[in-house]
């Protein structure tokens, strides 16, 4: 078993089935939790990875950057899985539309599809730190803590990605 399904399924293990239930609850009533809101923003930043990634697996000329798209694609399709899971959901975003346009009229595809996931990625990784401190449910907490560390990490992949489609 990979190392991403390792993630998930313990991520899942986590949520203790009172919070599941309180997280339903409040949907149903039409409350926005930190959860939920953290969700959100998790999910809707995370559709434009993955809408932009899957563009990248077949438009990439960089086998780096082909091998980015896909673990990125793994990944998003991963964390949706789990947050969807624990019954959250993102609202549509056009924002994924928008730059999987701007992708494929780019002249410099390779170089923009990195950029952008950069940018995403210093979103993702601002989200999950105000989670971190702010969060009250501790199996989510968690599970931004796990979303963090694997960021970070494509954060550093992509800088070095970067720097050598410059070269």
């Amino acid at each position: 078993m990979d190392r991403r399904n390792l993630i998930a399924l313990f991520a899942v293990s986590l949520v203790p089935t009172a919070a599941l239930a309180r997280h339903r609850d409040m949907g149903a009533r039409g409350e926005v939790s930190g959860d939920t809101n953290y969700a959100q923003r998790t999910l809707a930043v995370g559709a434009v990875a993955l809408a932009t990634s899957e563009l990248a697996q077949s438009n990439a000329k960089d086998d780096w950057v082909k091998r980015f798209a896909g673990y990125e694609v793994a990944e998003q399709t991963t964390v949706a899985d789990v947050l969807k899971s624990l019954g959250m959901r993102a609202e549509k975003d056009e924002h994924a539309a928008e730059m999987v346009d701007k992708l494929k009229n780019s002249s410099n595809f390779d170089a923009d599809y990195v950029a952008a996931q950069l940018d995403g990625h210093q979103q993702l990784l601002t989200i999950q730190d105000e989670y971190i401190q702010a969060g009250k449910e501790p199996a989510h907490v968690g599970l931004a803590k796990l979303a963090r560390t694997q960021i970070k990490e494509h954060i550093d992949l992509l800088q070095t990605i970067q720097k050598s489609l410059k070269a």
